[in-house]
């Protein structure tokens, strides 16, 4: 369902309503509007053939492009010429995974990352918790996040803060 070959930037728009439509619901169901602000939706390559062909469209269709190196792959933020429109807020940037080293990764929209709003982040986690969803703390080398799945697979992501201030942060 999920797996997406991207190589035209209508078809990306096109494909990630789906996971938008996903995600408003969940934010509606489980009401966390005004609780939380969307920052960036995630796509990952099943190849990084898939990961230069994606890159190279955006290359000439979005305001600007970071890539670095995080756990062995490519990831790039792209900051995206056409706002997506959440009921959490806009989204305007697209992370993009190359493959993982050990070609694990499947291809398709995988999360949209939020951060808490007018609450913090410990009593976001408690919070979702208390509704009775299932909260899985994730360690990663460049910062910890929690994260639910929704029933269609689509994974929020809670973040202490926006995708730019840890880019700021930690790698400029």
């Amino acid at each position: 369902m999920w797996a997406l070959i991207i190589m035209k930037i209508e078809t990306f728009y096109e494909g990630i309503h789906e996971s938008v439509k996903i995600f408003d619901r969940f934010v509606n169901r489980y009401e966390l509007k005004g609780r939380i602000v969307a920052d960036h939706i995630c796509y990952k390559c099943g190849s990084s053939d898939s990961f230069e062909k994606i890159r190279s469209a955006f290359e000439t269709n979005s305001e600007w492009i970071y890539q670095s190196i995080i756990s062995k792959r490519r990831i790039a933020i792209i900051r995206l010429n056409n706002d997506i429109e959440t009921i959490a807020g806009k989204i305007n940037l697209l992370e993009l995974s190359d493959q993982k080293p050990d070609g694990s990764q499947s291809e398709g929209f995988d999360h949209i990352e939020v951060y808490p709003k007018n609450m913090g982040y410990d009593d976001l986690v408690t919070y979702l918790e208390e509704k009775g969803l299932e909260v899985n703390k994730t360690i990663r080398p460049h910062h910890t996040t929690h994260e639910v799945r929704t029933e269609s697979g689509l994974i929020m992501r809670l973040t202490r803060e926006p995708v730019l201030d840890i880019i700021k942060r930690e790698q400029m």
